[in-house]
């Protein structure tokens, strides 16, 4: 089918361009495709969420190792930190941005009207399947080299970020230093099924709000919020 060739050539731009190589070409087509868009193509096929979820091993692992190799004298606490500050989806989103996948993910109608290209967990998630699907095609290896690589400069930032993803005590200690009221976080919206849910969450000093945050817990969410909030507040979040 034309429009199959068309995909696979978009594909294969997106490897080029990306810097690893495919094989099977249906493992990058899947890691790239919501369900909605399943339902209304009437399409035997696969979505993400499997590839998403091999991917996320992946990421895990390839990170961490990455992190024993550039910190050695780190302790298992402060690699756990590091790890969850670039493993988190706001971060993956970023990098998924950045790479510019987000106009090869096929969505449905519906949900691309209400905005789900837009949506960081489903960028984050796209971004996790494609992960999953280059270790499926070319081995770890390569998959361990493509991270280091398009995370590089994420971990860049953790790599001058002594207490990276603490930024809700940085912002309470914030907020003491100039004797005001410690932040409120609200949570204003909780979606998704349970295993894949979305929060977000406001956070509000002086009575007023100053910064939002996306993730897939509640503490995820609020981290990410208290870190808008100090970038509001002119704070540096790089070092800690």
């Amino acid at each position: 089918m034309a429009e199959t060739e068309e995909r696979v050539a978009e594909l294969r731009g997106l490897a080029e361009r990306l810097g690893f190589e495919i094989h099977d070409a249906s493992l990058y087509d899947r890691a790239l495709t919501h369900a909605s868009s399943l339902v209304d193509r009437k399409r035997n096929s696969f979505d993400y969420e499997s590839l998403e979820f091999l991917g996320d091993a992946v990421l895990g692992l390839a990170i961490a190792h990455r992190l024993f190799e550039t910190h050695p004298d780190r302790s298992p606490g402060e690699y756990s930190r590091m790890r969850a500050g670039l493993v988190n989806r706001q971060c993956v989103a970023r990098v998924g941005q950045a790479l510019n996948i987000v106009p090869l993910i096929r969505l449905g109608r519906g949900e691309e009207l209400s905005g789900g290209r837009a949506r960081i967990s489903l960028v984050a998630d796209c971004m996790e399947a494609l992960i999953g699907a280059v270790y499926l095609d070319n081995g770890y290896e390569s998959a361990h080299r493509f991270v280091v690589r398009v995370f590089s400069d994420e971990v860049a930032v953790a790599d001058t970020a002594k207490c990276y993803g603490d930024f809700k005590s940085r912002l309470q200690n914030y907020c003491q230093g100039l004797r005001i009221a410690l932040p409120r976080f609200d949570v204003i919206r909780a979606e998704g099924p349970d295993h894949q849910k979305e929060f977000e969450v406001e956070v509000v000093v002086r009575e007023k709000p100053i910064g939002r945050g996306v993730g897939s817990t509640k503490k995820e969410a609020e981290q990410m919020a208290a870190r808008a909030a100090l970038i509001y507040e002119g704070q540096d979040v790089q070092t800690g």
